[in-house]
């Protein structure tokens, strides 16, 4: 009995993924890579790359750990859930 044995990714590290990232950016925008310049290109990219990945390499682990993110709901904090009551209550002593 023959198993077969899937090859199992290892998760990028945050450094990898940006890399990965900007190499794709760059070959789908040459032509601006031209009109911009070498140095602003690759700092636009650098940018870019910095405000995709924000948040979303963090989603793609806990995805795969725990199933699909944000499925769990928040509570509001008691602070928050204060201040509703004392807004609710001024418009009672106002009418």
């Amino acid at each position: 009995m023959a198993t077969k044995k899937t090859a199992i990714k290892p998760a990028h590290s945050k450094k990898e993924f940006k890399k990965e990232l900007a190499g794709k950016i760059e070959s789908a925008l040459t032509e601006l890579k031209n009109t911009l310049g070498e140095k602003e290109f690759q700092h636009r990219v650098k940018k870019a790359t910095k405000v995709l990945v924000h948040g979303l390499h963090n989603k793609q682990l806990s995805a795969g750990k725990n199933g699909a993110p944000g499925t769990s709901k928040e509570t509001p904090s008691k602070k928050i859930k204060g201040l509703k009551k004392a807004k609710s209550n001024q418009k009672e002593t106002a009418v």
